[in-house]
């Protein structure tokens, strides 16, 4: 929308209330019934006198909103809350991926070989940043070699801001990269407060779901960050998040370049090179991104990659995970470790992954000398693949085993691996790492999650219309006939509403595939937002065209009168209502904690139960009271013109004001009810668990499993979203079981030949 159009807007809807209005109150003085101008033009100026009142709020709304833009210090301090979210997020990641207890693995990393980025010396003298306050300028020399805990010297001093992290399968660039954030806040804490709005706060997001070539690289970044953090919710949050992005406020990690369509890589590098004004860390397995670089390069970049861990690295941090004096299998598989360097062994364990594995699924009293026994189908002496295979095949019966104390698992290993299996099958098929709730319904048909939302939504609706008609009947007629006639009135007369009412709510609510909503304070101001003015009128013109059923109308010109009258009210209903959503939805400055997968399904259904109660008290009360008040054609006003149980005359619900109020109250809590039940996308989301239930024979209650699959370790978090614990895990659930006769579990290599042997503790999330 233009400037000027922006400025005109108001004028517009102004005079679009004033045409309806005005050929409303021309087509009732020319009805053979004048008498009918009086109601009507009482009802039309209280309608415009609201419709005025809002739109003046609106433009000052808008003339203060645009005079007054985001402070540096406003910016300050909500980089300072989205450090402690942020820190408090990859902390507790940190802990369940046993970066922290026992020392980190010695990783360390050089130059790469391959020619993954441009040339080290245009990354190291540019003067795109300057050096973070408190660390020197990165050299040449500095990127030649180190290890994971002095990146962030590199990181902080490189002059490109650019920095490329590269590595084979497992090893350790998530790792590191979540040392590098808990590392830069840590920085950014030590330095004094006036030299802290230099110091970004480090973001990290996997890349998939980006399309460069329909989205900007800052919209996209806005739009996670709205996702994971409720500092930059709804609309006004993605304004703040791009301002922080644009002010060099907040740093950005992406991994997964190696996960996203092979053919959309360079476009991705291209993108950034063009587009990042912040600084930058890609991180992506070294065969991936020498290929894409051959089409487009990260420009100014400086990369590093990770270096396999050696035998003697590997045996001296085996060692420290273990009692001391450690078992004897421990010390056999150590001592193999420093005297066969080249063996498969060492191979397999060349990486952080395979370590922690090991150090997971061998309790201290299992024979983990079985490593050096293993074979293959064949009987021949397995290789780095199958043991890596064999410790991947471990991790399932490592979580859901009972251990000697613990409570019994609440699903057993075949049930376990059968969801976890068909998960990772849909995932790999859907080409991402990245399990988000909220997109599992597109994983069955929508046909049936429609069907049921229409269905559940045109019953109470339905319900509650006939409910409402009863009291309104109920009360001055007597309880027993009056509630009966009403309650049959309402469902007669309402059943095409119902019906349709019902089918939005299938197509809107039932289909799925939408973010999740965050709920927050009201902010009064979005009312006067274009989304909510546009639902409106639309609403207007929608319900002016189609509530042709009036009873008790006769004359055509006062029929035309109340459909106009009739499109405005609802409009204005529609109006408020959305504005109403649009205000709960906003940034939740108050609530600085980061988003799980958990919390923000809890935060979706709480919105949409306090979305549908507001919604459905508003538009009953109000559409009740607009009935009301809305006088009947002098045919039907003259048959009881004193009726002291009416202060004004009777309108075309037929009841007094009281009878209104309470049944306008007890329609719209019922129907608030079922839409803060079907709004949220937890409700689309919960029928397709039943659909995957009933067709993968998964757990009806999945975000259950999944959480618990999290405690376990088998999956871990990234923000909302959950993801298995490595891709190696995910590919490996996600290939078709032999056909061997195994039990689901069992591992597919024996040592020696024999039976494997049983496995230990629940394993730590590591990668």
């Amino acid at each position: 929308m233009s400037g000027r159009v922006r400025r005109l807007w108001p004028f517009a809807a102004i005079g679009a209330i004033a045409v309806v209005t005005l050929a409303g109150l021309v087509a009732v003085g020319l009805s053979p019934n004048p008498a009918n101008l009086e109601g009507f033009a009482a009802f039309a100026i209280s309608v415009i006198g609201i419709a005025a009142g809002w739109i003046a709020w609106l433009w000052r709304a808008r003339s203060q909103q645009g005079s007054g833009a985001v402070t540096g210090q406003e910016l300050g301090r909500l980089a300072d809350l989205l450090a402690g979210a942020v820190d408090a997020e990859w902390t507790r990641a940190a802990g369940e991926r046993g970066l922290l207890e026992p020392e980190p693995i010695p990783v360390r990393w050089h130059r790469p070989a391959a020619p993954v980025a441009g040339p080290v010396a245009a990354a190291v003298a540019s003067t795109r940043f300057a050096p973070l306050p408190g660390r020197a300028a990165a050299g040449e020399r500095r990127l030649q070699a180190g290890q994971i805990s002095e990146l962030h010297e590199v990181y902080g001093g490189l002059g490109s801001g650019r920095l490329v992290i590269v590595g084979g399968p497992g090893a350790g660039k998530s790792g590191a990269a979540v040392l590098l954030i808990l590392a830069a806040l840590r920085h950014r804490r030590s330095v004094p407060e006036q030299a802290r709005p230099e110091v970004p706060v480090p973001v990290m997001f996997t890349l998939h779901g980006w399309d460069p070539g329909t989205q900007r690289a800052r919209e996209w970044l806005a739009e996670r960050l709205g996702q994971a953090y409720p500092l930059f919710a709804g609309e006004q949050g993605a304004g703040v998040a791009r301002r922080m992005l644009d002010a060099g406020r907040i740093a950005v990690i992406l991994d997964g370049l190696d996960e996203i369509p092979q053919a959309l890589r360079p476009a991705v590098l291209r993108a950034l090179s063009q587009q990042a004004t912040f600084r930058l860390v890609l991180l992506t397995r070294s065969a991936e991104m020498a290929d894409a670089a051959t089409q487009a390069l990260l420009q100014g970049a400086a990369a590093i990659e990770l270096q396999a861990i050696g035998p003697v690295d590997a045996a001296a941090y085996l060692a420290r995970t273990q009692l001391d004096p450690p078992p004897h299998g421990w010390v056999e598989l150590t001592s193999r470790l420093r005297q066969e360097p080249g063996s498969p062994l060492a191979q397999a364990l060349n990486n952080p992954l395979m370590l922690t594995l090991v150090r997971d699924t061998y309790h201290a009293g299992d024979d983990v000398g079985e490593l050096l026994g293993l074979q293959d189908a064949a009987g021949h002496p397995a290789s780095s693949e199958d043991i890596a295979g064999h410790l991947l095949d471990r991790v399932l019966p490592a979580a859901y085993t009972q251990q000697p104390g613990d409570p019994p698992p609440r699903y057993d290993l075949p049930a376990a691996e059968r969801a976890l299996r068909r998960i990772a099958t849909r995932m790999n098929n859907d080409g991402t790492r990245d399990l988000q709730w909220w997109h599992i319904p597109v994983w069955s048909p929508a046909a049936p999650r429609f069907i049921a939302t229409w269905l559940g939504a045109g019953l109470v609706g339905c319900l509650a219309a006939a409910i409402a008609k009863g009291i309104v009947y109920g009360i001055p007629y007597g309880i027993t006939a009056g509630t009966a006639d009403g309650i049959g009135d309402g469902i007669a007369y309402r059943i095409p509403y119902v019906i349709a009412g019902g089918l939005v709510g299938g197509l809107a609510f039932g289909l799925g595939n939408k973010p999740p909503k965050q709920i927050a304070p009201m902010q009064w101001r979005q009312l006067f937002r274009r989304r909510p003015l546009v639902v409106g009128l639309l609403a207007g013109l929608v319900t002016g065209l189609v509530a042709r059923d009036m009873p008790v109308m006769s004359e055509p010109g006062y029929q035309l009168a109340v459909e106009l009258l009739d499109g405005l009210a609802f409009g204005l209903v529609a109006w408020l209502v959305a504005g109403l959503l649009a205000g709960m939805s906003r940034p939740g400055t108050d609530n600085t904690s980061p988003l799980s997968p958990l919390s923000s399904w809890r935060s979706d259904r709480a919105f949409g139960l306090v979305a549908g109660l507001v919604a459905g008290l508003v538009v009953w009360l109000v559409a009740g009271f607009v009935l009301w008040r809305l006088p009947t054609p002098p045919p039907l006003w003259v048959r009881y013109p004193f009726d002291p149980r009416y202060v004004f005359p009777p309108g075309i619900w037929g009841g007094g004001l009281a009878e209104v109020l309470v049944a306008g109250f007890v329609g719209g809590l019922l129907t608030g009810l079922v839409t803060g039940l079907v709004y949220p996308q937890s409700w689309s989301s919960s029928l397709a668990f039943a659909q995957l239930a009933a067709s993968d024979r998964t757990p009806v209650r999945l975000m259950r499993f999944l959480e618990d699959a999290r405690s376990r370790s088998v999956l871990r978090t990234v923000g909302p979203v959950y993801q298995f614990r490595h891709a190696r895990l995910q590919d490996r659930l996600a290939t078709p079981e032999p056909a061997t006769g195994q039990s689901p579990g069992e591992p597919s290599l024996a040592a020696g030949g024999g039976a494997a042997p049983a496995v230990g503790a629940p394993p730590a999330s590591a990668r």
